[in-house]
């Protein structure tokens, strides 16, 4: 039996951002997730997550089939869990995925992140809190490295709210 494919989704991959119907296909739930790291919003407006790197407990290969039983032998292992210190939860979206095989080069494709390769995001497994406070892991995006002029996202909510101008 294959464990769930699941994604940790902080920004355009949500339910309810214009690309989640696009590019996520045959999603089985999307639950209240977050994580400890940081939330960027890169100069082209694009929200970016960082974690700790004791946090990446495995990176994505070109293969959907080794990414899935790298997932599966994380989930047979005890939580790991890293400090939290110097980090700020990241609110988010566990997203169950139907069928690894599509998913994968899709999502790939739209981050940019293609794995063996110089890119600015990468797909990684990452520890993940349910709404409940339960540990799992799951992929999620992030970048190693920002790009000049990204500015940090406290809130650690991606998009930010704009506030509305009341006339005098």
């Amino acid at each position: 039996m294959n464990p769930e494919t699941r994604l940790f989704a902080y920004g355009t991959l949500k339910r309810g951002s214009p690309m989640h119907d696009q590019l996520c296909r045959g999603v089985r739930s999307v639950i209240p997730a977050q994580l400890w790291g940081r939330l960027y919003e890169l100069p082209n407006g694009c929200p970016a997550l960082q974690v700790p790197g004791p946090s990446m407990l495995a990176e994505a290969t070109h293969s959907p089939v080794e990414d899935q039983q790298t997932l599966a032998a994380l989930l047979a292992a005890p939580g790991r869990g890293c400090s939290r210190e110097g980090w700020r939860p990241v609110q988010g979206q566990l997203i169950t995925l139907a069928d690894f095989n599509t998913a994968w080069p899709t999502l790939d494709a739209w981050e940019d992140a293609c794995p063996g390769r110089p890119t600015l995001f990468r797909r990684v497994v990452v520890e993940v809190e349910r709404e409940n406070g339960v540990p799992i892991t799951a992929w999620a995006y992030v970048v190693p490295r920002l790009p000049e002029g990204s500015r940090e996202l406290v809130t650690g909510v991606w998009p930010v709210p704009v506030p509305l101008l009341v006339a005098d």
